[in-house]
């Protein structure tokens, strides 16, 4: 069987690492693996066998094209899908999903609807519509209740999604690697990673007002287009006290990343990152990813039993928000709190994040996805057909917007 990953770039962040991952044990066992997307570094940390086609366009919306422009970019998709011969379509958010429903009609390739973010939904019509239509025929997916519960909010619709947790490959082992003193955080820069601001202002804060922090540092991983913003702070507040005590690496990868998850003495971040560094038994905070969440720590990972079903903060219903600056000296002053919540972040992720029964499930699930839709082949082209006239009716006012300038 041959699987196809269509995601918008492959750049380094979680849900590029949640594709490597499942392409490594689907090669494993025996599957073909085809990736499509526009491109970046990770795409060269993708494992062997994995055929990875660039696709310009894919990650843009189709309003973005003129009608002329968008039959060609579907001409293009339609003949990657068609010449390598794809038994079923994973297709994640924001864009691919919704080019893949433009080329259902032709390609009658089986597929499903993958949200990997739910921020997706925020300013994206076509992504809320494509969502309604595929979950009637259970064909939508998601990586938590809590992500469902937000989808919910946003779009306004009762959903009944298949959840299905991260895959992740827990990092390996190393008793030689000693503990350093340094926070890390890694996260794809962007909008909604906006807590990496709050955490370098906190961590200034306690640097500045307790002298048994000294010797620490934030070590912040990752690039986007926060990332200049977030250096000039950075610069400012290492150049103010005259040492480096922010480091802003950009892109690390492989077994330099690993090591710095082995070494640091906690994490702060979100989703996919934040289950590797559970993974290393570090305490983990959790990082909110809204407006209203993402300026407090929301507790470490692991010790609240509801936290299996939760990795990103969007709604905090039962906890209660404390600073980046209180969550990371508790730690820091007691040895036992480290401890603690380091095995408690272990735990929970051995306990419900094993790779290989993840992933089992995910093979049973292709073969699921392939029988909903060839059964239900007629009734999904239908749904379809109204789903075109959608991008069209949105092109128009769109067109009608700029040409008023509105």
């Amino acid at each position: 069987m041959t699987i196809g990953f269509i995601t918008p770039l492959m750049i380094i962040g979680g849900a590029e690492t949640y594709i490597i991952n499942k392409c490594e044990w689907l090669i494993t066992n025996d599957f073909n693996v085809i990736v499509i997307s526009e491109g970046g570094e990770n795409v060269s940390n993708l494992p062997q066998g994995t055929v990875h086609v660039k696709l310009e366009g894919i990650s843009l919306p189709p309003l973005v094209f003129t009608n002329a422009q968008y039959d060609s970019f579907k001409q293009n998709l339609k003949t990657i899908l068609l010449n390598n011969r794809i038994d079923v379509i994973e297709a994640h958010n924001s864009y691919p999903i919704v080019h893949v429903a433009s080329v259902y009609k032709e390609t009658k390739i089986p597929f499903c609807v993958n949200i990997l973010s739910e921020l997706s939904y925020r300013r994206n019509p076509l992504l809320k519509i494509i969502t309604k239509k595929m979950d009637k025929f259970g064909l939508f997916y998601s990586l938590t209740p809590q992500m469902n519960e937000y989808i919910e909010g946003a779009t306004k619709l009762k959903l009944n999604p298949n959840i299905i947790p991260i895959p992740v490959k827990a990092i390996p082992v190393d008793n030689s690697v000693s503990i350093q003193k340094y926070i890390l955080s890694v996260s794809r820069l962007s909008e909604d990673k906006d807590y990496v601001k709050y955490l370098i202002q906190d961590f200034y804060e306690l640097h500045r007002k307790n002298e048994s922090f000294k010797e620490y540092k934030l070590v912040i991983v990752g690039d986007g287009n926060l990332f200049n913003e977030l250096n000039q702070l950075a610069l400012n507040i290492n150049g103010e006290i005259d040492q480096e005590i922010i480091q802003l690496k950009g892109t690390v990868v492989g077994k330099d990343l690993e090591t710095l998850y082995q070494e640091c003495t906690m994490f702060v971040g979100m989703g996919t990152t934040l289950l590797l560094a559970a993974s290393c038994a570090k305490p983990s905070i959790i990082a909110g990813f809204t407006p209203e969440t993402n300026k407090t720590a929301w507790g470490f990972w692991g010790e609240n039993n509801l936290d299996k079903e939760i990795i990103v903060i969007n709604s905090p219903n039962d906890r209660s928000p404390v600073s980046f600056q209180f969550a990371i000296q508790s730690v820091i002053e007691s040895d036992s709190r480290r401890i603690s919540a380091g095995n408690a972040a272990i735990k929970m992720f051995n306990e419900n994040y094993d790779y290989n029964a993840i992933m089992t499930l995910w093979k049973s699930e292709y073969d699921k996805i392939i029988e909903v839709c060839k059964k239900n082949e007629t009734m999904i082209e239908k749904e379809l057909k109204n789903y075109e006239w959608a991008i069209h009716f949105y092109r128009q006012v769109r067109r009608v917007v700029k040409f008023f300038k509105i």
